[in-house]
């Protein structure tokens, strides 16, 4: 059997640059899945891990939290970067880098708001808002599906519900992507590095929402900011920077990955107009499955990190206490023993077990919000579209987190919404 460093470079598994010049490392992936499933790397400039990419061995660590701790991060960062986030004066810690038993405490605060139940009183508000976006696109031109679609749609739905104003959005978007994107020089400050210019952006996010957090602490209203403004845990209000990541996070689960989604849906739809076509022949009927497709097929979040706590033996391979690894969705999502035919883009898949939103103690709080967004804005576009065509090259954030497209250019014509 090959050595797992003569199947692949390791550097394609981490390097952000990697993921914006060659993409997800699929065919890689398929190699380690097949001969090395849980290996272990030491890429120059990088700290060793355990790359696991088989579907069963994420579900067996996701659904063991108390053996794979998330609080020394889920991101997975270069030696310096690790140094520079050692030496930070202030860290954000948000519910998913928190372990037992802060973990279910703090995710208590906001889990009965993203129940099915309790987001559906937002159905026919995030569905007027799918109708005004695809609305504004008027019956033919040209588009950058990232801009002007993928980021707006998200944005507009996850600041209406946490209460930031409708003229913020822009701010909102420009900050949230000078931190995920951090590692792409285009989200950068003029003048700074990655670490600079992602702390200024944290900085001015903290800044913008102590404001709207102080206002809802005084008057509450009904939007998710005045539930963390006035939650408690253990019976004491939340400390300020607990609260912060709390708004943070639901950038997270509300637009990053969603906006992954919807570029990454586009783009497959894209390059597999049969099944485009597929999906019009019944537009309601197929949404479902639709959606769930792309978020097995573009997986947004690629990878999330842990760290060992104790000895451990997983696919036959024995890891020690300390060892850091990365699990990757992205591959899992093709996993051949699972997934039937798992390259092939397919929009009436079932059954469809992936792990987009994860598994276990850790499944994304805002799940069903991510859903319920997609699906309102690819039932309408599907509906009413005509023809779409790509029109020039695609680009890719620079990132091993959530690697999505940044820019997408389109060309389509639309029918009238029927009435």
């Amino acid at each position: 059997m090959a050595a797992a460093t003569d199947l692949i470079e390791s550097l394609h598994l981490v390097e952000p640059e990697s993921y914006a010049t060659r993409g997800y490392p699929h065919e890689e992936w398929a190699r380690l899945r097949e001969a090395a499933p849980v290996e272990r790397f030491e890429p120059e400039g990088w700290p060793p891990f355990w790359a696991i990419t088989r579907h069963a061995d994420i579900v067996q660590i996701s659904k063991n939290p108390q053996s794979f701790l998330n609080a020394d991060g889920i991101n997975f960062e270069p030696l310096r970067s690790a140094l520079d986030r050692e030496n930070a004066d202030m860290q954000m810690r948000t519910i998913i880098e928190m372990d037992n038993p802060d973990h279910r405490k703090y995710r208590a605060v906001a889990s009965k708001f993203f129940t099915p139940r309790s987001l559906s009183r937002w159905d026919d508000t995030i569905e007027q808002m799918a109708i005004k976006l695809v609305d504004a696109l008027g019956e033919e031109g040209e588009a950058d599906w990232v801009t002007d679609v993928a980021s707006q749609h998200p944005l507009s739905i996850i600041c209406r519900i946490l209460g930031a104003p409708e003229e913020d959005e822009p701010f909102v978007l420009k900050t949230t992507n000078e931190i995920f994107g951090r590692d792409d020089p285009e989200f950068q400050r003029p003048g700074m590095n990655a670490r600079e210019s992602v702390m200024a952006a944290a900085m001015d996010f903290g800044g913008y929402f102590a404001k709207i957090l102080a206002d809802r602490r005084e008057t509450p209203r009904d939007d998710l900011v005045s539930l963390f403004a006035n939650a408690q845990v253990d019976g004491a209000p939340m400390n300020e920077i607990d609260t912060m990541g709390y708004c943070l996070v639901m950038f997270i689960a509300g637009h990053e990955t969603t906006r992954g989604g919807i570029t990454g849906g586009m783009k497959a739809l894209l390059d597999n107009p049969d099944q485009l076509a597929k999906w019009q022949t019944d537009p309601g009927g197929y949404t479902k499955s639709g959606v769930e497709e792309i978020l097995r097929y573009v997986t947004p979040v690629n990878t999330m990190a842990r760290t060992v706590a104790e000895d451990v033996e997983i696919g036959g391979r024995q890891m020690k206490a300390g060892d850091r690894l990365i699990m990757y969705y992205a591959s899992a999502n093709r996993d051949a023993d699972v997934f039937e035919a798992p390259d092939e883009f397919r929009v009436d898949r079932n059954p469809n077990p992936h792990l987009a939103f994860g598994i276990g103690e850790h499944f994304c709080l805002g799940a069903h919000l991510a859903r319920k967004s997609q699906q309102a804005l690819f039932r309408e576009f599907v509906s009413r579209v005509e023809s779409v065509e790509q029109t020039g090259p695609d680009e890719r954030t620079a990132s091993n987190l959530v690697p999505g497209l940044k820019h997408l250019p389109i060309r389509y014509r639309l029918r009238a919404r029927s009435a």
